[in-house]
């Protein structure tokens, strides 16, 4: 009974969201360019077919490139579409003499942000950080990446990100989850990573735990050179490397955060999602992190905001440090706009 309760509320969340990105959009350009009704009944057909082919997507994990492009594109063209024509209907209502025009700006401004967020969406730029401290005695360079997203983005972009490494010099690979997001998802998909002749260290994410069969994918983690940090510790020459999983509460984050640090040495912890960040463990140096993506998508990075404390970028707070990367890749559509694809190379230094 529960499951069906569940499969219900998510069919109607499924079908309210098709509504919002994928359909409404478009019936306030059919409003502004030809004065149509701002609601069409009829329009509950296009809105229950889409809503089944996501539902049917999400729901059954399937592989179909198909459904996977109306689900990714549609939504990151859909939203593109909800703010821009929203906002050609407001203009509307103060011009309504120039409804047309103002329809046909709203097309050519639309066309022009998602070919500019496609292209973005492919692009990786470097991140550069340096950092000093007392608990440091050698110089140790570390690279850090998290969501790229294996499924939402080909096995070629893991391919794009190895090249860019081979150009830069650094002693450890840090990843922080999301590596893949799909069924689809074959670990030979990593085998660029045996070319990066440095360890590497890896989180889990929330999307990994979201795939079929999971378990199995991430034990096959280790025959890529990938060592897993669950809820675990390494040392990487001075600093004190924590990993945390990322399938567990924040409360239990927390503690076992609290259980392996040691005060006196540079402790670094990587935890996919930031929400530690509200309340930092003691004796924390610097945490990395990643998840919100810094919103993707214009404007919904101001929604991240509500939910998380960091969005993007460096924050300090007393004594301790996070860095929250906006992601080596991107989820749903392959697709970004006022955010950017990023490899984060740190330069720890002594003090």
């Amino acid at each position: 009974i529960c499951f069906v309760i569940r499969n219900v509320i998510f069919g109607v969340i499924t079908l309210l969201m098709t509504y919002v990105v994928y359909i409404y959009p478009f019936e306030v350009l059919g409003h502004l360019l030809a004065d149509t009704a701002l609601f069409n009944p009829i329009a509950l057909l296009p809105t229950c077919l889409i809503a089944g082919l996501i539902f049917y997507y999400l729901r059954s994990h399937s592989t179909a490139p198909v459904l996977q492009g109306i689900t990714h594109y549609g939504m990151g063209i859909g939203f593109i579409g909800l703010w821009v024509f929203n906002a050609g209907l407001l203009a509307s209502v103060f011009l309504p003499d120039f409804k047309f025009q103002i329809g046909i700006l709203c097309v050519g401004l639309f066309i022009v942000i998602c070919i500019k967020a496609i292209w973005n969406g492919q692009k990786i730029t470097f991140k550069e950080l340096h950092l000093t401290s007392p608990k440091l005695k050698k110089p140790v360079q570390i690279i850090f990446i998290s969501d790229v997203h294996l499924g939402s983005n080909s096995p070629r972009h893991l391919t794009k990100i190895c090249e860019m490494l081979h150009s830069v010099d650094f002693d450890y690979l840090l990843i922080g989850g999301d590596l893949f997001d799909a069924s689809s998802f074959q670990a030979d998909q990593l085998t660029p990573l045996l070319s990066i002749q440095k360890p590497i260290y890896f989180v889990t994410g929330n999307h990994e735990y979201y795939v079929q069969d999971h378990t199995t994918k991430l034990a096959a983690l280790e025959q890529y050179n990938i060592q897993t940090l669950d809820n675990s510790s390494v040392m990487l020459g001075d600093i004190h490397l924590i990993g945390i999983d990322d399938h567990q509460p924040v409360a239990a984050q927390s503690e076992a955060v609290q259980k392996l640090v040691t005060p006196d040495l540079f402790n670094l912890v990587m935890v996919h999602q930031p929400a530690l960040w509200h309340n930092p463990p003691a004796h924390v140096d610097l945490m990395l992190s990643g998840h919100t993506h810094n919103g993707q998508i214009f404007p919904f990075n101001y929604l991240v905001r509500l939910q998380f404390k960091a969005v993007y970028g460096l924050y300090e707070q007393l004594d301790a440090k996070i860095y929250v990367s906006s992601g080596s890749g991107t989820w749903g559509p392959k697709m970004r706009l006022g955010t950017q694809n990023e490899i984060v190379r740190i330069a720890f230094l002594p003090d």
